[in-house]
């Protein structure tokens, strides 16, 4: 995001340094409503703008809310298998493996990844050819349950950990459903235009009312603009890898950790 947003800030002080320059050297008639029309041109885009952000950061802070539901999803299957589950050493580690596997595969599934998970391939040979991995996992997870619901392992009712379980695939699910529905499209369009055409225009009224005294305060408005519009382009995607994105990694870890303490 910065180096997009400084190439822009770059083209943008050239563009103005250039307009000024033109309407020192060119003697053009003074324009007395010219200020007062590009400010409120200006504010017009920035309320367009607001509610550009807004859209974007509401599918940035839905996102960041859904990975907070799998981690206490998570962590509930974990402290629930341990206090109602009398069962086998090895399928306490199984069980352990998928809910610890089931973030970093639900990551690398939005990223378009697909990195080797040798834990979870030890266990089950056919995950790597699995097509959907979080929803694998997600079958290895209920049938652990089924087996020990049948088996009378359970000290309460599987319903306990089924809503859990089933908080795994709704997580999946919606994070999908924001990656595959981007913004409409002419509503990007109509924004950039703006954003551009006003950055084109203003320098000129300005440059010729005040001088080269107008370029910095041209800089500031048309770079805050910019900046705006860049952000809500970086945070529209919380899936990514960019600075602003969701640190998938972390919330991964942190799944981890607390499971590994809860079913060592």
């Amino acid at each position: 995001m910065q180096l997009q947003l400084l190439f822009w800030m770059c083209l943008l002080t050239v563009y103005s340094i250039i307009a000024t320059a033109v309407t020192q050297s060119i003697e053009f008639p003074e324009w007395d409503w010219g200020d007062e029309l590009t400010t409120a041109i200006g504010v017009a885009i920035g309320v367009l703008l607001v509610f550009r952000n807004r859209s974007a950061y509401d599918r940035w802070w839905e996102a960041r809310t859904l990975w907070g539901k799998l981690i206490n999803d998570s962590r509930n299957l974990a402290v629930k298998t341990a206090a109602f589950a009398e069962i086998e050493p090895n399928d306490r580690q199984a069980f352990a493996e998928l809910l610890i596997a089931f973030p970093h595969a639900l990551r690398m599934h939005l990223r378009g990844q697909r990195e080797p998970m040798p834990n979870v391939a030890a266990l089950y040979p056919e995950f790597d050819e699995a097509q959907h991995r979080p929803a694998f996992i997600s079958l290895q997870i209920f049938k652990l349950m089924n087996k020990w619901n049948r088996g009378n392992k359970l000290f309460t009712s599987i319903r306990i950990l089924e809503r859990h379980g089933n908080g795994l695939l709704d997580v999946c699910g919606a994070c999908e459903r924001i990656r595959n529905t981007p913004m409409v499209s002419s509503y990007l369009y109509i924004t950039w235009c703006s954003v551009i055409l006003y950055c084109l225009a203003a320098p000129w009224p300005m440059g010729v009312n005040f001088g080269w005294y107008a370029l910095p305060i041209v800089l500031l408005s048309n770079g805050f603009l910019l900046a705006m519009e860049v952000v809500a382009e970086t945070i529209e995607e919380p899936f990514g890898t960019e600075q602003d994105d969701l640190p998938l990694e972390r919330y991964c870890s942190s799944i981890e950790s607390f499971v590994r303490d809860t079913l060592a």
